[in-house]
């Protein structure tokens, strides 16, 4: 039965499903939660046409089971500057942890109010995260997200996303790190329930991920998403880097 849900799960999270806006520092997320450990991290994306997007992140665990994120925002649209875009505060819960011999799965729930710097609405988004590490190398994540808007401007309705990882460990050692991970991503964005376009309108990407994590706490993440659907951008690049404390 564990085996039949992984395959349903992640069957579910690689096909196509309707558009939403997409995303140049969105992250497949785990749902590891460790009392007391702080993170720092700064997120950075763009896309073939030249539009960017920053993050700033900072993570603070206060037990075993729940965990703050504050985010700050910012976008820099083609040919124009950086501008703050919003701020924002997560509120992560981890429900099932997965064992020291990788029995059962690590599952979470993110609860999210993003707050718009500016007339745009704010925003509300429920994720619901799933990682598994198996046969020792190998480890896939899933989460599904939920989005509706809120305040001035707010459309009705709810958007859906779905996104999906998996990564093999490599012998590697290279730059003062021994734990690489490289894999595969791929983002499905769901389009607005009442009002959920065709297939080749929606917003598909795949491609390649690489991790590196180092003995201080430093980790690196960078990948590169390419559309599949005419709803998508043709080309996405984000970069990572952040420390845990």
């Amino acid at each position: 039965m564990r085996s039949i849900f992984y395959t349903l799960t992640l069957a579910g999270c690689f096909i196509a499903a309707p558009a939403n806006a997409q995303s140049l520092t969105g992250n497949v997320g785990s749902a590891s939660i460790t009392a007391g450990e702080r993170s720092v991290e700064f997120r950075t994306g763009f896309d073939d046409e030249g539009n960017a997007a920053g993050r700033l992140h900072y993570d603070y665990g206060l037990n075993d089971w729940y965990q703050v994120r504050v985010i700050g925002t910012f976008r820099q649209p083609d040919g124009q500057d950086w501008n703050f875009s919003g701020l924002t505060f997560e509120n992560w819960f981890q429900w099932s942890e997965e064992a020291e011999d990788n029995s059962g799965f690590n599952g979470g729930l993110r609860l999210t109010y993003g707050f718009s710097d500016g007339p745009g609405p704010d925003e509300i988004e429920t994720r619901l995260t799933l990682t598994d590490k198996f046969a020792d190398v190998w480890e896939w994540r899933a989460n599904i997200l939920a989005e509706v808007e809120a305040g001035e401007g707010s459309e009705g309705g709810v958007a859906f996303e779905t996104r999906a990882q998996i990564t093999r460990a490599i012998s590697l050692n290279a730059f003062g790190s021994e734990d690489w991970r490289l894999g595969l991503e791929a983002f499905s964005e769901y389009g607005n329930i009442r009002d959920i376009p065709g297939f080749e309108d929606q917003a598909h990407q795949i491609g390649p991920i690489l991790k590196v994590e180092w003995d201080n706490g430093v980790y690196l993440q960078t990948a590169v998403r390419s559309g599949v659907t005419r709803g998508a951008d043709d080309t996405m690049f984000k970069l990572f880097v952040g420390r845990e404390f």
